[in-house]
């Protein structure tokens, strides 16, 4: 299967979350968002430990200090936005709340985490922020961003290319292989 990423943006709110963690992304982001999407493609292969985590990274962690919202549990894949997963997964959705050029957001093309209305709402945290998850087995980690809302008290639910960057694998029902767990920690 041959997918193709075309990211041009990450985030349509027209206000910044507090403290600046979101933003329009540099063409560094967009560059590192077409690298995750061929390597979760299987065109090229995918090296976390060289820095080329998910769509990007911020261009300064130090502005982040400590994380708003943590959450250490079982891995769960949202196959959102993935038009491939539809009669696949039984939670499958059309729609993400995060959009690219006014379209959902591809869980198979872009690294990104859901978080709940309550957990937002608690922590601040809005769609286009930053997540760092981190693979609680193997320690690989890699930058996404906030792109969906999930049920209530929904926790460690990432995307494809998420999982597929962190080294977790899963069916297209989107089962993980095994228990993975993760910690997902949002600035």
């Amino acid at each position: 299967m041959l997918l193709i990423a075309s990211i041009s943006g990450c985030d349509d709110s027209i206000s910044s979350p507090s403290g600046g963690a979101s933003g329009t992304p540099t063409q560094n982001d967009l560059t590192q968002g077409q690298q995750i999407g061929n390597a979760v493609s299987g065109n090229q292969s995918f090296d976390n430990a060289s820095g080329g985590p998910g769509f990007g990274s911020p261009q300064d962690t130090s502005q982040f200090g400590a994380a708003s919202f943590t959450s250490d549990s079982l891995a769960k894949i949202d196959t959102d936005g993935d038009p491939s997963e539809q009669g696949y997964d039984k939670t499958w959705n059309a729609q993400t709340s995060g959009q690219i050029d006014g379209q959902p957001v591809n869980s198979a093309d872009y690294a990104y985490v859901v978080m709940s209305q309550g957990q937002m709402a608690a922590s601040g945290a809005q769609i286009g922020d930053w997540a760092l998850v981190t693979n609680n087995e193997t320690g690989q980690s890699m930058w996404a961003r906030v792109e969906d809302v999930g049920p209530p008290g929904g926790t460690g639910e990432i995307s494809e290319a998420c999982a597929t960057g962190v080294g977790i694998q899963f069916q297209s029902n989107s089962n993980t292989i095994g228990n993975p767990s993760v910690t997902v920690q949002v600035y």
